[in-house]
């Protein structure tokens, strides 16, 4: 079983259940698949070979979803390129992965034009949406029938697609998912978030990122589910296209969440068919929580956590569990085992903070092209995450910060989510994050960066009065900055390096 493989068996299953929707497009199961055959047998007539790289530039949108498993289809690596990335920053994954066919949409041909010359290893680039002079198009390559074309025969150990890390330590990394670690994300996402062929599902965060990607379009895709898809983001919108299509579950970061609480179009929307809200990238504010489950009474809320190296989801948080153990990501899911290790190797007692291990079927075999990267991520199967955590007596997970995010005061360990609780506990903000600062007697102390909700107003002085009262004082933070949105990678984690600079 390799993935282009449940699009082959859900079609034979239900050809005509409606897959894939983006605005006025609607497609069936029988029209994605003979799309996704058509582009992977053009693949296959411009020599693209299987285990060849096929770089994604593209939005959100069908498309994507019919490239992606038209290059499975043919035994070549899907390589979805993150859209907000610079041309520099492009360069250097294209060639780093060594691409030799590149799909590009219309709305990136300028950046596009930045960079070819400096891509020699791509042979062939295919326009999504317009037409340029030595640009295959998509439209055109759909045009061929397949008749005749036969997907080459592969295992569940070939790479299947390769995602780029977003470099917050160092150069990005291509993580390498193979097959099985896809298909054994699946298993997950079924059994933990309870998926089931009937739902209908909203993709709003970006398909180049491994939560849209794996928990929602592949195993759709398995369980002949109906994927909505939403390009630009927009709150109105999201709350628009939930009540539109009677959406029955979504993938959201908790901020999505608290916007659509605070948002005057909630109100009057119908989102009775909604029974499941998964989230990802941050922990849910409690008070977010209750608000959510005041709205929707009977709606399940799950919290996840997992990485790109572990193809998405790791642990899962039950939704009984949302509320009484908010600050946790939950239990670790099916055949996956998970380690709190101290810095000698050992395994540290319950609720001691060391790095989160992890070990499953789904941590990738390794990064593109990187020996040494590979062999100080994984050892004997075991992921090092870079995530400092801890485990309670019942086996709990909790995330308290990322290694090179701790904040070291004077000797004293300070872990930013216990902080930004506390500032999100304040009335006024909406949302915060904390970065160390460097300070001359201390080495680091405590900054905190807030957005506050809409209409509010607050002084440094008063936010650092509120921790005083909830943090021991080495916690509490000594500088304040009041910003209008804080910046994120796709994922939905805040990008604390940014913040480090302000």
């Amino acid at each position: 079983m390799r993935v282009g493989d449940l699009l082959v068996r859900t079609t034979e299953r239900a050809p005509d259940r409606e897959a894939l929707v983006e605005g006025d497009v609607r497609l069936t199961y029988r029209q994605f698949h003979d799309e996704a055959r058509r582009f992977g047998a053009a693949l296959h007539r411009l020599g693209v070979e299987p285990g060849a790289r096929v770089g994604l530039l593209l939005p959100n949108g069908i498309p994507f979803a019919v490239a992606h498993f038209g290059c499975l289809l043919a035994g070549a690596v899907s390589l979805p390129l993150n859209t907000r990335l610079a041309g520099k920053e492009l360069e250097f994954i294209i060639n780093d992965a060594q691409v030799s066919a590149l799909v590009v949409h219309e709305s990136f041909h300028a950046v596009w034009d930045g960079i070819r010359g400096s891509l020699p290893m791509v042979k062939h680039t295919i326009a999504a949406g317009g037409t340029r002079t030595g640009f295959h198009t998509f439209e055109e390559l759909l045009a061929e029938p397949a008749t005749g074309w036969t997907p080459p025969p592969g295992r569940p150990e070939d790479v299947a697609c390769i995602l780029y890390t977003s470099g917050t330590t160092g150069l990005p990394k291509g993580a390498m998912m193979t097959h099985r670690n896809i298909l054994f994300n699946n298993v997950s996402c079924k059994a933990h978030l309870g998926y089931v062929g009937s739902d209908r599902t909203l993709i709003v965060l970006p398909m180049f990122h491994v939560t849209a990607l794996n928990s929602q379009l592949t195993v759709f895709v398995e369980l002949g589910g109906t994927m909505v898809i939403m390009g630009a983001y927009k709150t109105q919108e999201v709350i628009r296209q939930l009540a539109e299509h009677r959406i029955t579950c979504a993938f959201l970061v908790p901020t999505i969440c608290t916007l659509m609480l605070i948002s005057p179009h909630l109100a009057a929307a119908d989102l009775s068919a909604l029974r499941l809200i998964a989230y990802a990238g941050a922990p849910m504010p409690t008070e977010t929580i209750a608000a959510l489950q005041a709205r929707f009474p009977g709606l399940a809320l799950v919290n996840a956590y997992g990485l790109t190296e572990t193809s998405s989801l790791s642990t899962v948080l039950p939704p009984a569990d949302a509320a009484p153990r908010a600050s946790s990501v939950g239990l670790p899911v099916a055949r996956t085992i998970i380690r709190i290790v101290g810095e000698d190797g050992r395994d540290l007692p319950p609720g001691t903070v060391g790095e989160l291990w992890i070990k499953g079927g789904q941590v990738v075999p390794g990064y593109f092209n990187r020996p040494e990267a590979t062999a100080q991520a994984v050892t004997d199967g075991w992921l090092h995450t870079g995530d400092l955590g801890k485990l309670d007596e019942d086996g709990y997970v909790y995330v308290v910060d990322r290694k090179k995010d701790m904040i070291n005061r004077g000797g004293e360990k300070v872990f930013s989510i216990e902080v930004e609780e506390i500032l999100n506990a304040h009335p006024k903000v909406l949302e915060s994050a904390v970065v160390p600062h460097p300070d001359r007697i201390f080495g680091e102390v405590v900054k905190a960066v807030c957005v506050l909700r809409p209409g509010e107003q607050a002084t440094v002085e008063e936010i650092i009065g509120f921790c005083r009262t909830r943090l021991a004082d080495y916690k509490v933070p000594v500088h304040v900055r009041f910003v209008e949105e804080l910046p994120r990678n796709p994922g939905g984690k805040v990008l604390k390096g940014v913040l480090k600079t302000l």
